[in-house]
């Protein structure tokens, strides 16, 4: 039977033969905590072979099955559920597509993308354009940003748009305040002085929903309009990946790297200046600085203004409801650990590592960092962001090895 159909069909043969070794594949994967405890932990690693993007299920003798999920690239992602430091764990990986459960949701709509894990939202990025209040001229239209983002609890944590003080923040956004570019000094921050401004692409590179993590990529350019034309400067890239939040529901987390290039064989230099990057803009009610409360890595609170810092917390009372969002920095950042701004009275907060001194952002060079942002409901816990940003800065180990 076998012989009739190589010699008259080998095509359908091999097809065949292909699917059945893909779905019998094994792979053997290794993971070891290192010197860190480790709970609910978002691991990665490259798969060594090329495998359909989907999602797969790992099973060991000692921890409960997870679910992986692959992209087209090879990526695969799954949350560890507990590791002591010092022990490792053995898992199974079938390439076995299984049905997806609930995770990360992605909802669409003509200027919007919304995530949520479960029920519960977690934030917006406006892909389109944001709506404009009255008392705005079109100087303040954009898109390219995070807005609204939430606690698990439902609590409003960022601002946009203020109208009484600083209109051109953006809940998350990122630009640059102090530069040179061609003999000129476009700022990109405050677009009210006419010199320069962020936009988005409009609509997304791609976005994602899955039992893992959901996610995004869009593009943004850094306009300057100091010149008699206007000359793009920056072209910026947002990859960003969203966890399923645990089932205890206490916090959501969410990863954002930024990527930028430059637009032309000319560079973006950056002089010594107290802010610009990526910003972040508190809830309106914690405009009243009795309202907010900030705390770094190192124990400071607004006094931590101008140190370096692996995470910072920002939190206070939204519509009478206390909680927070930390943001940690990663090792691999340029001049890591980043100082930080921190405003004296005002709910904003940014990692400014041209407080450090010149810097510039050179063709062929990309300037890339990447930050995560936990929110909670309540107070922060140290020990607890501590934990986690051993967990960003310094994952536990993977190997994978294919199974004959």
């Amino acid at each position: 039977m076998v012989r009739t159909i190589i010699t008259l069909i080998p095509s359908v043969l091999v097809l065949f033969l292909s699917v059945v070794d893909l779905q019998a594949q094994q792979y053997r994967v290794d993971v070891t905590a290192g010197i860190f405890d480790r709970l609910d932990t978002i691991v990665s690693f490259q798969m060594p072979d090329a495998v359909e993007a989907g999602v797969y299920r790992m099973s060991s003798e000692s921890g409960s099955p997870r679910f992986v999920q692959v992209s087209a690239e090879g990526e695969a992602v799954f949350i560890l559920d507990r590791l002591a430091a010092g022990e490792s764990r053995t898992y199974q990986l079938s390439l076995e597509n299984v049905e997806e459960p609930a995770g990360v949701v992605a909802g669409m709509d003509e200027n919007t993308i919304t995530f949520q894990s479960g029920e519960r939202q977690i934030f917006s990025y406006i892909h389109g354009t944001n709506n404009l209040p009255e008392s705005l001229d079109d100087r303040y239209r954009r898109g390219g940003y995070i807005h609204p983002l939430y606690s698990p609890d439902g609590v409003l944590l960022t601002n946009h748009l203020n109208t009484e003080v600083h209109a051109h923040h953006y809940g998350i956004w990122s630009a640059w305040t102090n530069t040179r570019f061609q003999g000129r000094t476009p700022d990109f921050w405050n677009v009210h002085l006419n010199s320069g401004r962020v936009d988005n692409v409009k609509g997304l590179d791609a976005h994602w929903d899955g039992p893992v993590h959901g996610g995004f990529r869009a593009r943004h350019y850094f306009t300057d309009l100091s010149s008699s034309t206007p000359v793009i400067a920056l072209n910026e890239e947002w990859d960003v990946s969203v966890y399923r939040s645990p089932e205890s529901g206490t916090y959501h987390q969410f990863d954002l790297q930024v990527s930028q290039t430059t637009n032309s064989g000319q560079p973006l230099v950056l002089p010594e200046y107290h802010y610009g990057g990526v910003g972040f803009r508190g809830h309106i009610d914690w405009d009243d600085p009795e309202n907010a409360t900030f705390l770094t890595s190192e124990g400071l609170g607004r006094d931590g203004h101008a140190t370096r810092v692996r995470w910072t917390h920002i939190g206070g009372h939204s519509d009478g409801e206390l909680a927070g969002v930390a943001i940690f920095s990663h090792p691999e950042n340029y001049r890591h650990p980043q100082t930080v701004r921190i405003h004296p009275s005002e709910p904003f907060f940014n990692y400014a590592p041209a407080q450090l001194g010149e810097m510039s952002i050179e063709p062929g060079s990309p300037y890339i960092v990447r930050y995560r942002f936990v929110t909670y409901d309540g107070d922060p816990d140290p020990d607890q962001l501590n934990r986690m940003w051993n967990d960003f800065a310094y994952p536990p180990g993977v190997t994978v090895i294919k199974q004959e």
